[in-house]
């Protein structure tokens, strides 16, 4: 199965935003679903394009990723 180009983008993006959460959980997840439905909103009302649940998923599954990560690395450190 071959993961189209952009869903990887989406993914990657949110997971760099998460990294926040090194900081703030509440600031990396607002940041993320803010990004995330402003861009598709975005995207609904431009010619040509249309709002993509697929989209939405891959963002939630890079925070998760991303937060997943920040939070192994505080218990690591013990932060």
């Amino acid at each position: 199965m071959k993961i189209p180009k952009d869903k990887v983008l989406h993914f990657l993006a949110n997971f760099v935003m998460a990294m926040t959460g090194f900081f703030n959980y509440w600031l990396a997840i607002g940041l993320c679903v803010g990004a995330s439905l402003g861009k598709e909103y975005g995207d609904s009302k431009a010619t040509g394009n249309h709002w993509c649940w697929w989209d939405l998923l891959a963002d939630a599954l890079g925070m998760t990723a991303g937060l997943l990560l920040v939070w192994g690395i505080r218990s690591l450190i013990g932060y």
